[in-house]
């Protein structure tokens, strides 16, 4: 019956388009042992084209796990060959491996089946490739490689670009493992659990043990290319790779056995490993949430269970939707009785479908690319699969929320944007990223003329700026714009990163200005430029800062030609660039239709504000520009946004309208730049996650409501400490659109300024921080406790930037203030370690403060007190002197406050003189009510110091003072030592060298 099942069914798999109407023939099945290693050979009389064997395993159940398939190219049968051979290892639930041949026409004559048991003596498959040139046995997938022969022995060459990845080598949890002499070193070492489900990845460096999760079953060798800048590091030769356990870890906790889902998971053999990752992560969430284990099968069983269909491989019945979904990476979902279909008419879709499936029947979340917290959800016994009835394709083709700077692991950022919809475009350069784009990265190349297109090698320095009368060859500028060698350069770089990734179509191809306004002013760029209607456009000036619609029309002139030379060869070419800087001007001219501009409102406007909806002369500029641009051009578009920030923020309010207008203009590329990656240490992650993970689903839809994803974020991520954490993104976005508030805002803006505008000037620091430690002590998910963990750290850590100094209220002050021994001024907040102010030559680094400085402040509702401590070795009167209203003589420590616009000196003496100043007015006598009271005692002075509030113009609870303190030792002599709370001078008036007062309540 299985033979008769094979003939009748098989022809109807996937593959029909490649193969034609192909057929699967059983041509033998034998029995194995599980979790164990053979190797078939068999012998083909055929002259067919286009056929090939495939390996399958059968288990007790007579299913076909998908784990036990062998369906891969390099398994054909071609003309002339009649020997073939392929070593694997049986599933962990194999009793049978059959043999079958993919043809377009009858059964090939197949004999000499032979099956034999073999020994892996190194833990890795074919890992010294004994099995001979063109056998990929232990290597089912790989990209641009080729069998080579060194001394005698067949190795394993990878060209540009190319990878190689080992089976999966099955490993003991907790074991530790070290490459066997000999062995060429991977670039990634990949940890999958039992079911195949990649845990994570992690770099190899020599020498270096491989310690594995407590959950890892097996692991995957990733071999890749490296600089293609540098010749030897375009190509790696794999001679050998071997794995010994040398030791084991104890594992902390026990790995529980999963009871069985009622359904199963089915995907085709031949799919794209895309497809597979994203059926392995539907079994692994399925998993998690319900506490079961669901299999993934390469057939559909007999079973009557539900069946989850993965790929588009499946769908016969559902044209319309692929017809729908075509040129996109959107998806389908569709219910046909118990079953569903999960499917896009790209691979990549289909992973975006699991994960959308997922977020509508469950109230699962991937708030954050970080391994720790990446995932928060509830915990049920069944899922009821409700939505299983939709369909949606993105609004933009490119969807990227960049990660700059040194991310830690791009692979885990990349999951993150992939889990919730964005194909950010990968970046080659480093050989191929295949775990950015395994989790749904688009493969994209280029950048800036000069550093990726041409180079600095040319001999001609021509084809470099003239800045100032001197050629400038530097990789961050812009080419001279009208030397005829330029596009022809940038073409032939063009070309050939379009050919840099055999087996894979490059997707996104860039080619932008240098991230600066310099421009090349040579004879030829400065003369005027013919416009269609016969007029000129001449310029104004020699630099694109004074005359941006000159150097963008000379820029987008360039780029036309350019253009124009790649749509010879490439009748579908987009070459995305950036409207940025001076090129951000819509130039005189029109476009390509093959351009694709970011438009980037840089130097930024108001990131409070939408592009349509800039307040002020200077930011209207760029909605003007952006209307101009759809107005002038008829080109599809991008818009680079800088939607990220320094504190907490509404960013994702402003990303909304914006891409919305982006949509109605046709774009097809929505951009969010500046992000790190998610790491240990605080992060922006930790103030705006909420908008980031926001932003990559309006980049989907940006029909969508921010307030309401935001809500729904709330409410999945911090589950039952979302009321408190609620009022937090309340207090934050009212006070982020409150239009009474001037301050604006874009990427470069301090979170010293942010926080203060936003958040401590409003008077709402001591109400967010409340809400945020009520969510803390509500919340009883350990991943949402931590998150909320690191926002508390991140908001105490703003507040501390401050450089505040609090000083709390203590009502038994009033009486108290003036004993020195009062157990009241233990109440106080009390700061020392005074360092030394430079004088007239620089200190040396183990320079220290001889004489010691302590100043503790507390307050009453009327008045300011400060007792400070003196310490001197230095002889001291025997009694306490009186406080006089004369600048001190000798010792003396200053205190100067400022408050509003007022600025208040005090210098209190050793010899109580109190000298009081307000605004530096000399002239004319300050009349305080402030009051010393002096102590001297073995080894110090001391003085306590009272100051009324209305005297400094001080209102506790809103009020606007900062102090400095400094001590003076010896000032009219040689021995002269002047010390401050923070190093410096306290007569310097910068900013940043404030010490805000903080009167607590």
């Amino acid at each position: 019956m299985r033979y008769l099942f094979y003939l009748i069914v098989f022809g109807l798999l996937p593959g029909s388009e490649l193969w034609g109407e192909s057929k699967d023939h059983v041509i033998e099945s034998r029995k194995v042992e599980p979790e164990s290693y053979y190797r078939l050979t068999f012998e083909v009389q055929s002259d067919a084209d286009q056929a090939k064997w495939i390996l399958r395993m059968v288990n007790g159940a007579g299913e076909y796990p998908f784990a036990g398939s062998y369906d891969n190219d390099w398994q054909q049968i071609v003309p002339g060959k009649t020997e073939y051979s392929q070593a694997f290892r049986t599933a962990g639930d194999a009793e049978n491996v059959e043999l079958l041949v993919r043809t377009n026409g009858g059964p090939p004559q197949v004999s000499k089946v032979h099956l034999e048991e073999v020994v892996v003596s190194e833990g890795v498959l074919n890992g010294d490739f004994s099995e001979g040139a063109g056998n990929y046995s232990g290597w089912s997938e790989q990209l641009n490689t080729q069998f080579i022969e060194i001394e005698g022995r067949t190795a394993l060459k990878i060209n540009h670009n190319g990878y190689a990845l080992t089976d999966p080598i099955p490993v003991e949890s907790g074991g530790v493992y070290q490459l066997t002499r000999g062995s060429t070193s991977p670039s990634y070492l990949l940890f999958y659990d039992k079911d195949r489900y990649l845990l994570g990845s992690s770099r190899y460096s020599r020498p270096h043990k491989l310690e594995m999760p407590g959950e890892a079953a097996f692991l995957r060798l990733l071999f890749q290319t490296s600089f293609d800048h540098i010749p030897i590091y375009r190509t790696k030769t794999i001679e050998k790779v071997g794995l010994s356990l040398v030791d084991k870890v104890t594992l902390s906790r026990e790995i529980t056995s999963r009871v069985s889902y009622p359904g199963e998971i089915v995907l085709n053999t031949s799919c794209d490993p895309r497809e597979e990752f994203a059926a392995r992560e539907l079994q692994h969430w399925i998993g998690e949430i319900t506490g079961k284990r669901i299999p993934l099968l390469a057939e559909p069983s007999n079973a009557d269970h539900p069946k989850f269909y993965i790929g588009s491989q499946w769908t016969e019945n559902y044209t319309d939707d692929l017809q729908f979904l075509a040129d996109s990476d959107g998806y389908a979902v569709r219910r046909d009785g118990k079953d569903i279909y999960l499917f896009g008419s790209h691979p990549r879709g289909t992973l975006f479908g699991v994960y959308g499936f997922l977020e509508k029947n469950t109230d699962i979340i991937w708030p954050r690319p970080h391994p720790d917290f990446d995932a928060i959800f509830s915990k049920v016994k069944e899922i009821e699969f409700t939505q299983a009835d939709f369909r949606t394709r993105p609004t933009f083709d490119i969807r990227e929320v960049n990660f700059s700077g040194s991310d830690p692991n791009p692979a885990v950022s990349q999951r993150w944007l992939g889990r919730n919809g964005s194909n950010t475009p990968l970046k080659l350069g480093k050989g191929f990223p295949y775990l950015r784009w395994l989790s749904g990265a688009t493969i994209g190349v280029g950048g800036g003329y000069i550093w990726s297109f041409i180079g600095l090698e040319e001999e001609d320095e021509t084809l470099y700026p003239e800045i100032n009368g001197k050629r400038l060859r530097n990789r961050w500028r812009q080419p001279c714009y009208t030397h005829p060698e330029v596009p022809k350069l940038i073409s032939k770089a063009a070309r050939e990163m379009l050919a840099s990734v055999p087996g894979r179509d490059i997707e996104f191809l860039i080619s932008r200005v240098g991230d600066n306004w310099e421009v090349c002013s040579c004879s030829e760029c400065m003369k005027p430029i013919k416009l269609e209607d016969g007029s000129e456009l001449v310029a104004k000036a020699a630099t694109s800062n004074k005359d941006p619609l000159f150097f963008s029309t000379r820029n987008y002139l360039m780029l036309n030609k350019v253009a124009e030379e790649m749509t010879k060869d490439y009748p579908d070419f987009k070459l995305h660039t950036h409207a940025y800087i001076f090129a951000a001007e819509p130039p005189r001219i029109k476009l390509h239709p093959a351009i694709v501009p970011h438009f980037a409102a840089y130097p930024t406007k108001d990131e409070r504000y939408p592009i349509l909806e800039q307040p002020g002369k200077s930011g209207a500029v760029w909605g003007k520009r952006f209307q101009q641009w759809d107005k002038e051009q008829d080109v599809n578009f991008g818009f680079f946004g800088y939607y990220y920030g320094e504190c907490y923020n509404a960013f994702a309010d402003t990303a909304g309208p914006d891409y919305k207008a982006l949509a109605s203009i046709g774009g097809i590329h929505a951009h969010c730049e500046g992000y790190p990656g998610d790491s240990e240490e605080l992060s922006r992650w930790d103030f705006e996650g909420s908008e980031k993970w926001i932003i990559a689903k309006l980049q989907w839809d940006p029909t969508l409501d921010p307030a309401a994803l935001r809500e729904q974020y709330i409410n999945r991520t911090f589950r039952d400490a979302a009321e408190p954490m609620r009022k937090f993104y309340q207090l934050i976005n009212d006070s982020w659109h409150d239009a009474k508030n001037p301050n604006s805002v874009n990427c470069h803006t301090a979170s010293k300024k942010i926080f203060t505008d936003f958040i401590v000037e409003p008077g709402l620091e001591n109400r967010a921080r409340t809400a945020l430690v009520e969510a803390l002590d509500m919340a009883s998910d350990p991943k949402s406790r931590k998150i909320i963990e690191r926002m508390l750290a991140q908001f105490d850590r703003f507040a501390d930037e401050l450089n505040r100094l609090p000083v709390p209220l203590v009502p038994e002050s009033t009486e108290q203030w003036s004993q020195y021994d009062s157990p009241h001024w233990y109440k106080a907040h009390q700061v020392g370690d005074f360092k030394l102010v430079p004088q007239w030559e620089p200190l040396s680094e183990d320079a220290d403060v001889k004489h010691e400085t302590t100043v503790a402040m507390m307050r009453d509702k009327n008045h300011l007190y400060f007792r400070i401590d003196a310490f001197t070795d230095q002889k001291l009167v025997e009694n306490s002197p009186a406080s006089s209203r004369l600048f001190p003589k000798g010792d003396r420590v200053e205190i100067i406050l400022r408050s509003g616009r007022d600025t208040f000196y005090f210098a209190l003496g050793a010899d109580g003189g109190t000298y009081l100043l307000k605004n530096w007015d000399t002239a004319n006598r300050w009349s305080s009510q402030s009051k010393a009271h002096f102590l001297t005692d073995e080894g110090r002075w001391s003085v306590l110091f009272a100051v009324p509030f209305d005297e400094i113009n001080v209102k506790p609870g809103d009020a606007d003072i900062d102090g400095k303190f400094c001590r003076v030792v010896n000032p009219d002599s040689p021995d002269r030592e002047e010390s401050s709370y923070n190093g410096r001078g306290i007569f310097n008036n910068h900013t940043l060298l404030r010490s805000p007062l903080k009167l607590g309540e």
